[in-house]
């Protein structure tokens, strides 16, 4: 299981292009949230979940250490076809900084692709997106590739009460007319089945952003959710 785990890693970091060090202090967050999945048939499933965002770290001169982000609310209608493959259409809105006097929003509208292949023996999710973001700023075009791996601790199978581990990679490709902007992001994290379709998940993903510039940013963000599934 060991190896197992080790492949999985050095699978995801060959994905990780180039990155070089930021200019700054890696920017700190904190976002937890509850993901509700219901299965409506054979092919139909819908997932509702809710999110939110602290970070603890400035981000410009006079800004507080401490401060809510930003909220959200995702839904995603998913058709199964064939061999397990899905299509997911999505909507979501966010508001910016919800608790100041200047505020900000986005409505996002989401394609996604996903699938499952299998590589040296194991079984790997994969996640294409388009996503549509109108933002109260701007409007911005974004296209993602996710992979990830994740298994049990304790056996071949997950059972109730025990813990597995996941890890992934992604690569976020943005563009507009202000110009293009390119984002990797690599998770590990561990969760625990609480309960058939129900379990609770913490992560650590590390977000290296504008990599195709000479102002690199970075952000540790630490994410913890709950996920239910009828």
């Amino acid at each position: 299981m060991t190896t197992y785990f080790i492949r999985s890693l050095l699978f995801c970091f060959f994905l990780i292009p180039f990155i070089g060090q930021s200019q700054n202090s890696p920017s700190i967050r904190w976002e937890p949230g509850i993901s509700l999945t219901k299965k409506i048939d054979s092919r139909w499933s819908y997932n509702v979940s809710i999110m939110g965002r602290q970070r603890f770290t400035n981000y410009g001169e006079g800004e507080k250490n401490f401060k809510t982000d930003r909220w959200e609310i995702k839904a995603f209608g998913t058709y199964t076809l064939l061999g397990g493959k899905k299509l997911s259409l999505g909507y979501m809105y966010r508001t910016y900084d919800p608790f100041e006097s200047e505020s900000g929003w986005e409505h996002r509208i989401t394609q996604q692709f996903a699938f499952i292949t299998n590589f040296g023996g194991y079984r790997l999710g994969n996640k294409f997106r388009i996503e549509q973001r109108i933002r109260s700023s701007d409007y911005l075009t974004r296209l993602r590739y996710a992979i990830s791996n994740d298994f049990p601790l304790q056996g071949e199978n997950l059972d109730p009460k025990e813990f597995y581990l996941i890890a992934g990679n992604e690569l976020v490709y943005a563009f507009n007319q202000l110009g293009d902007e390119l984002e990797n992001r690599f998770s590990l994290g561990i969760g625990r089945l609480i309960k058939k379709g129900q379990k609770l998940q913490f992560s650590v993903v590390s977000r290296n952003s504008d990599l195709i510039s000479a102002n690199r940013d970075h952000i540790i963000q630490f994410e913890s959710v709950y996920y239910f599934s009828l």
